[in-house]
């Protein structure tokens, strides 16, 4: 349970950082 948070924040993160990347 507490790794799939991890994983959601880090995915999330991922996501944040790919859009800063394009704009």
């Amino acid at each position: 349970m507490v790794k799939n948070s991890v994983i959601s924040i880090i995915s999330q993160k991922e996501n944040e950082e790919n859009r800063g990347s394009v704009e």
